[in-house]
């Protein structure tokens, strides 16, 4: 190995590098003239509020009613002042009707006192009925 060739290697990779990085003209031409080729973007599905409700398998309102009777019954099942009783929660547009068996009138309150806290809840129409035995 001579002191020259250090020298060598690296000019060969400076023209190397710089001819795979230089373009003429007529590339650049051609490469203007040519429109790219068109790729077809899959679209994604988003699903929105406005999609749900158009939809008639889910409408918008059932899917918000399901949830205010879920959370209010859950409410009522771990609330220990609400114990032995027997609520059912039905919710239609807001409307949440609690029906069944309580021991007492402040039960009724406690329950319908779940219901209103929940967002989305109109009216609560409070149909329980106090078993005195």
């Amino acid at each position: 190995m001579n002191a020259r060739t250090p020298f060598i290697v690296s000019t060969l990779v400076a023209v190397m590098l710089a001819g795979g990085c230089s373009r003429g003209r007529e590339d650049d031409a051609k490469s203007e003239s040519v429109p790219p080729p068109k790729v077809a973007a899959a679209q994604p599905q988003v699903v929105s509020p406005k999609n749900v409700a158009s939809s008639p398998s889910a409408p918008l309102d059932a899917i918000s009613d399901s949830i205010i009777s879920t959370r209010v019954k859950a409410e009522i099942l771990t609330d220990p002042g609400l114990s032995g009783s027997d609520i059912s929660v039905n919710t239609d547009h807001g409307i949440v009707s609690l029906t069944g068996i309580i021991k007492s009138q402040e039960q009724a309150a406690i329950a319908s006192a779940h219901a209103q806290r929940q967002d989305g809840v109109m009216r609560v129409d409070n149909e329980l009925a106090v078993n005195l035995h």
